[in-house]
């Protein structure tokens, strides 16, 4: 017996001997950038895993498997095939990009990917950025990023704050979402997009386009999602920019995994200094002052439900020494997110969410001296379940948000106060939504799948006017607001088309439908005059909006330098009605409102890429034109803008080559005797360049990058005493471990 015990031992060791685990890091062969979600599994087995945020994967071999292939996929690269025998002595496996995103890919490990949740809407002209196009390039925040899609336009105003337009349209046609979170201010349905710090992004998700369903009736440009960073791939991550301005950007980030749960925190701390042109002393400046905090939870429940919790707060500071004026800002967001099953419900995304917003400013105009304060609390609640079948989906969703706003306006001259108002407006906006579906199979050729979507929104908005107070009665601002409800229903419909073949991939899509905009609280205070028989209060805007768009990608198998191309393209017609108009008169510090009977918005997009050495090479031409029937009610919008990307990516090398041309931007001024002034921005064309380089050594990553912007310097213009269109120049040093 003695004598078979150490042959009994050797037998039920020889098993976990035999067995080989590999362990690895997946990397883009041209960036050098991790790749997360990469499917690992043994060739013609159900062996597999998927690789992490940080790129590494774990992957235990039977002994039987010895002479197997192990497989990776990834929907965005070729599929590589290595044997066992060389993986084992490998520590980094790179993958080459491809043209064509493959079609269907076999999971075989359990992936928490998330997906593009705003793919949830109706078809129409979509676009995702993810980290890989801002990750290292040297952008001073999301305003600066966005810039350079051809469809955007930012609008920078003297305090930094950053609104975004697409389409030709204006700031308050945007809805912008952060993690789900709706970020439009009530007051004036804008957000400031310098608030949003890159380096703690996942994504951005952009629809262009007026017919949303899922995310309110008010985007008459489009949405833009975006999707932070809740898991991350790093303990710690520090990044320092310096530049022109004397600009200083301190970024630190901390992460850890706790089992199911994720904790993750990030603070911001940047500042700018910008002197006039004709300044005197050291006084004339301008100082902007930032900083951020964003934390947060993330639950695993189960093997398909996630809840995240979120707190982000931004502090703002704006001093104008020149002239004695200052503007403070805080924004608190507080959010709890929960995807997932509740019992026998499954595909269920609730999203709960609290907003304030502080807002003080001490403005100067001439021998006016203006105090304003504006307080704003609101509350989100969204809800929506999603049944599948094989040939048809449904999205039912019921959205309320809840808001208050406290606005004071209090004026003084020679130090005596002429001017007092106070003003309180509760809302309360309630709407319901249904989506419908459809999916089926267009032929056993070219064509495969032919989709029509319907949906069917309703909303209903009701403001209080709890209190309201002015002293003395004076024209200029809106008097005697009075409680109001409006209500909207909008039937939409969308259909597209899908094609694909080995080297060749297509999608067509058609939308038509309405949406409706209601007067914001700022807009309701804003009218021309006090006299509600010729300037009565605003009435709701509405578009009716016809997109239609197509895409292609065409790889190139026979030829060593060109992989392929990408087109895009899309035609759309904006009809509106009832279209708000801002306007400015001189030397009265409020931006006035009313309604423009009719206008209209032609435009045409489209953009092309060509890729080359396995895509290492990208050269991308992007062109956006529009045809604005009215001009006064969609101020300082380029009708045309063309841009030309060159990005060239090598063994973690990265540069991009940004080239623009922006034409004449025109906005109309109403005179003291009352008819309206043209006022033009001449056209603009200029370059920025960013060169940077990542390198790991053994688990950190490190990261240099050099920007300069607008380095050709072909026009010189001023905007009240400062430069813009200059030279600016950034250096940016960052690590992750």
């Amino acid at each position: 017996m003695l004598r078979k015990f150490p042959l009994l031992l050797l037998a039920l060791m020889t098993p976990a001997l035999a067995a080989v685990k590999i362990q690895a890091v997946i990397l883009d062969a041209n960036t050098h950038r991790e790749v997360y979600g990469v499917n690992v599994f043994i060739d013609r087995s159900t062996i597999g895993t998927i690789s992490g945020r940080n790129g590494a994967f774990q992957l235990e071999v039977p002994a039987d498997y010895a002479n197997a292939l192990v497989q990776f996929q990834h929907i965005s690269y070729n599929v590589r095939r290595i044997s066992l025998d060389s993986l084992q002595s490998l520590s980094v496996i790179y993958l080459v990009p491809r043209v064509i995103p493959l079609q269907d890919v076999e999971v075989i490990g359990k992936s928490t990917i998330n997906t593009i949740d705003i793919r949830r809407d109706i078809p129409q002209s979509i676009k995702v950025l993810d980290a890989g196009k801002f990750d290292i390039r040297g952008y001073v925040d999301a305003g600066d990023f966005l810039n350079i899609e051809p469809a955007v336009q930012v609008q920078e105003e003297l305090s930094g704050k950053k609104t975004l337009s697409i389409r030709g349209g204006n700031a308050d046609d945007v809805i912008v979402l952060y993690n789900g979170v709706r970020m439009n201010s009530p007051f004036d349905n804008v957000f400031d997009f310098s608030l949003i710090d890159l380096a703690n992004l996942e994504r951005f998700e952009v629809i262009k386009g007026s017919n949303t369903s899922l995310y309110g009736p008010e985007a008459f440009s489009g949405v833009i999602n975006i999707v932070p960073q809740v898991q991350r791939d790093y303990m710690a991550f520090a990044q320092y920019r310096m530049g022109t301005y004397n600009t200083e950007n301190l970024n630190l980030q901390l992460n850890k995994s706790l089992g199911p749960v994720v904790a993750s925190y990030s603070f911001k701390d940047a500042s700018q200094v910008r002197h006039f042109i004709d300044a005197v002393d050291e006084s004339d400046q301008l100082q902007n002052i930032q900083q951020h905090h964003n934390a947060n939870l993330n639950f695993h429940i189960g093997p398909a439900s996630t809840l995240n919790a979120m707190y982000s707060r931004a502090d703002l500071t704006y001093d104008n020494g020149r002239d004695g004026e200052t503007v403070a800002q805080k924004n608190d967001v507080a959010s709890l997110k929960y995807d997932g099953a509740i019992g026998p419900l499954g595909d269920v995304n609730l999203l709960a969410a609290w907003k304030a917003y502080d807002e003080t400013q001490r403005l100067n105009y001439n021998d006016l001296d203006l105090n304003r304060h504006i307080q704003d609390q609101s509350l989100q609640f969204d809800a929506d379940k999603t049944v599948s079948g094989d040939w048809l989906d449904l999205l039912l969703g019921y959205s309320f948000r809840g808001a208050g706003v406290d606005f004071d306006d209090d004026r003084e001259q020679g130090g005596e106060n002429i001017f007092h108002q106070a003003t309180k407006i509760d809302r309360r906006h309630h709407g319901v939504v249904a989506i419908v579906k459809t999916h089926g199979s267009a032929g056993q050729g070219f064509l495969q799948t032919f989709n029509i979507d319907l949906s069917l929104r309703y909303d209903s908005i009701n403001d209080k006017v709890p209190e309201q107070k002015e002293m003395p009665s004076s024209p200029g601002l809106a008097t005697n607001l009075t409680d109001q409800s409006w209500q909207a229903a909008h039937f939409k419909f969308a259909t597209s088309l899908d094609g694909y073949r080995d080297d060749l991939a297509f999608k067509a899509f058609l939308n038509y439908g309405a949406n409706t905009k209601f007067p914001t609280v700022v807009q309701r205070l804003s009218v021309p005059f006090a006299d509600a028989v010729l300037y009565p209060d605003l009435t709701p805007e509405r578009v009716r909006s016809l997109e239609v768009g197509a895409e292609l990608f065409k790889e190139d198998r026979s030829s060593t330098v060109l992989d392929g191309w990408h087109a895009e393209g899309a035609v759309f017609r904006n009809y509106y009605t009832d279209k708000f108009r801002p306007f400015y008169t001189p030397g009265v510090p409020v931006v006035f409102y009313d309604n423009v009977p009719i206008a209209d918005i032609y435009g045409m997009e489209a953009s092309f890429n060509v890729y080359f050495l396995h895509k290492k090479i990208d050269l991308e031409f992007g062109i956006a034109n529009y045809d604005i029937s009215e001009k006064s009610a969609f101020p300082f919008k380029s009708e045309l803008k063309r841009t030309i990307d060159l990005s060239i990516d090598h063994a973690g090398f990265s540069l991009l080559l940004h080239w623009f041309y922006e034409s004449e931007q025109v906005a109309w001024i109403r005179t003291f005797s009352g008819p309206f002034a043209e006022v033009a921005l001449e056209p603009f064309s200029n370059l920025d360049v960013h060169l940077s380089k990542s390198f790991r050594f053994n688990r950190a990553r490190f990261f240099i990058n050099i920007s300069g912007r607008n380095v050709l310097n072909t026009s010189e213009v001023a905007l009240q005493g400062l430069a813009i269109r200059d030279h600016r120049a950034y250096l940016t040093v960052g690590a992750q471990f």
